[in-house]
């Protein structure tokens, strides 16, 4: 987008949009945790013969196979939106900021 041709609502539609966009992202990824948590809980209860299984004649169960993998999915989906709000989310907000102080939007959106 030109800068320089940039109006007011074309602005305020891209915050809006980057706004949606991060808000989305992370909300999807917290579902992702939230519905393997909860499955995992829900595992427990009504099935631990499952989970109670023993993997060879070790003492690991399936159940510590399955936490250990949640955990690690978390993890993992931190790491993700790390990475990505480092690359993207960061470089967007302050170009959106930067528009929105160049039209004197954001003094009008504060008050």
């Amino acid at each position: 987008m030109n800068k320089s041709l940039a109006t007011k609502e074309e602005v305020k539609d891209r915050f809006y949009k980057f706004v949606s966009f991060r808000n989305r992202f992370s909300v999807y990824l917290s579902l992702v945790i939230f519905v393997c948590y909860y499955s995992f809980i829900a595992s427990v209860g009504f099935f631990p013969d499952v989970l109670g299984y023993r993997l060879g004649p070790s003492s690991i169960s399936l159940g510590i196979i399955v936490g250990i993998s949640i955990i690690v999915l978390s993890i993992i989906s931190t790491g993700f939106y790390t990475l990505f709000a480092n690359k993207y989310f960061d470089k967007e907000q302050a170009e959106v900021i930067e528009e929105l102080e160049r039209t004197g939007l954001i003094q009008e959106m504060k008050e």
